[in-house]
């Protein structure tokens, strides 16, 4: 079981449910909590891969989240 967590904040992300969306794609379970400046996800994941890809897609359409890859 993989655990990843980050934070997006409003004035970098306007589109969470593409987020998600792309989530739900690669078969990931998450959690979000909206926040004042933002949102936090924790991303639960059975394989490394779905996450690998994940992270990629999202550092293309918003490098300025940090999620190491």
């Amino acid at each position: 079981m993989h655990i990843t967590i980050f934070r997006t904040l409003y004035k970098h992300v306007i589109d969470h449910d593409l987020i998600e969306r792309m989530l739900k794609r690669n078969n990931l379970m998450f959690e979000r909590t909206s926040y004042e400046a933002g949102s936090r996800y924790k991303i639960l994941s059975d394989t490394e891969t779905g996450l690998l890809n994940f992270k990629k897609r999202l550092n293309e359409i918003y490098p300025q989240i940090s999620l190491s890859l």
